[in-house]
């Protein structure tokens, strides 16, 4: 049973056991302020953790700055193999479009690390196993004198001094303190996936696509944009290799990473049909939208895990975001605040530069009004670019609308 609210100390209440949840719990425990995390799934690993992050140079150092050396150590050395470049493939007839190694950023001495998010969030679950509470719904909060309390679903309540809604997309916590704050709908569809490399995969794979970063571009037939304009078929792929070392078991198979991606018409469903499809359904849709493409490629869906794959909306918020007073009792983080199209490839890392930034204003400044707004100004400035970003990426893989055509989404 959690103690009485009494015999508590002050405590920072997150909302939320994702990569940002529990960023924040890191970032906050390695500086000794007390906190409590409270998940809605039943157990840690109740369902897929999806696939491979790659983390930029300042999302590196955002994970960095709330990971003990120890933990930081073990990020390191549970990273993929990492190699820096693009190539573009014909989807029909698996030719080369283009291809070219990248130079590292910051000077060209920094490559993007490539972890596994099911490993990555099991080394940040490391040392809080007493500081998650599963199974915990919000269903709301209240505002008190020097605290805020928050309900749950199954009637208990739990009090600290400041709650942090790290809860995603459908963020409770949002609704309530931002709920004109709502994302939008792109309009753009994609079916994650993730594809083992095994001995027959690989003997069949594309040549070309084992190396780094990979984008297959099938364009619209042109009688087909007489109505609907461009719909572009688009899957962006990677392999995930991991390094030979004493971490090598507890890492998954080797595996290609791939998201395929377009616009709704190109799916055939409707948002409620897709968004309901198992993963049986899921591996299906994809093999169907890519029946025309190469064998080299088609590969990829047909030995494809059909239980990690799964279809999604892309949804985003607006790049500017709104500015509102700063609470001393609730603040926002990660999709709860600025989710956005996975086409930028930074919705993760803001995240946990949300994270981060929120733990080091709380560190430096306390647990106070003006910590908060600190960490809201500064997030609104790089969650804007990270937006624009993923808008850019957007475009170019399935024509993502301008912001002000988008519909809002009531969720």
């Amino acid at each position: 049973m959690s103690p009485s609210i009494a015999q508590l100390p002050p405590r920072v209440l997150i909302i939320g056991a994702g990569l940002g949840g529990l960023s924040l719990a890191q970032g906050l425990k390695k500086n000794s302020i007390p906190f409590h995390i409270f998940e809605r799934d039943p157990s840690a690993f109740f369902r897929a953790q999806g696939y491979r992050i790659k983390i930029n140079y300042e999302g590196a150092m955002a994970v960095k700055s709330v990971m003990s050396e120890e933990m930081w150590t073990e990020f390191e050395r549970t990273c993929a193999e990492s190699k820096f470049g693009e190539t573009n493939i014909n989807a029909l007839d698996g030719g080369i479009i283009a291809s070219r190694a990248g130079p590292g950023t910051h000077g060209g001495s920094f490559v993007p690390y490539l972890a596994d998010r099911t490993l990555l969030r099991k080394l940040l679950f490391k040392g809080l196993e007493e500081d998650v509470s599963f199974g915990k719904t919000l269903t709301h909060y209240e505002t008190i004198d020097g605290g805020v309390v928050a309900h749950f679903t199954d009637g208990t309540s739990e009090q600290g001094i400041l709650l942090v809604g790290a809860d995603g997309f459908r963020s409770p916590v949002r609704k309530q303190f931002l709920p004109d704050h709502k994302p939008i709908d792109t309009n753009g569809r994609c079916i994650y996936g993730k594809t083992p490399m095994s001995e027959e995969f690989m003997s069949k794979y594309h040549a070309r696509a084992h190396k780094w970063m990979t984008l297959v571009l099938d364009k619209t037939p042109m009688t087909q944009t007489l109505d609907v304009d461009e719909t572009p078929l688009t899957c962006l792929l990677e392999p995930v290799r991991f390094v030979d070392n004493e971490y090598k078991s507890k890492a998954p198979q080797d595996y290609v990473y791939w998201v395929l991606i377009s616009r709704s018409d190109v799916f055939g469903l409707t948002t409620e049909q897709l968004l309901g499809l198992s993963g049986q359904e899921s591996a299906e849709l994809s093999l169907k939208l890519t029946e025309e493409w190469d064998p080299s490629i088609r590969a990829l869906f047909e030995h494809q895990d059909i239980k990690q794959s799964s279809a999604l909306r892309i949804s985003t918020a607006k790049p500017q975001i709104p500015e509102w007073e700063a609470d001393s009792r609730v603040t926002l983080i990660g999709d709860a605040v600025h989710v956005m199209s996975p086409c930028g490839g930074v919705g993760a890392v803001t995240a946990m530069m949300d994270a981060a930034t929120l733990a080091e204003s709380l560190r430096s400044g306390g647990v106070n009004k003006k910590s908060v707004g600190e960490y809201e100004a500064a997030m609104r400035i790089y969650a804007s670019k990270s937006i624009q970003r993923s808008y850019f990426g957007g475009k170019k893989m399935f024509g993502h609308p301008p912001f002000e055509k988008c519909e809002v989404l009531e969720v």
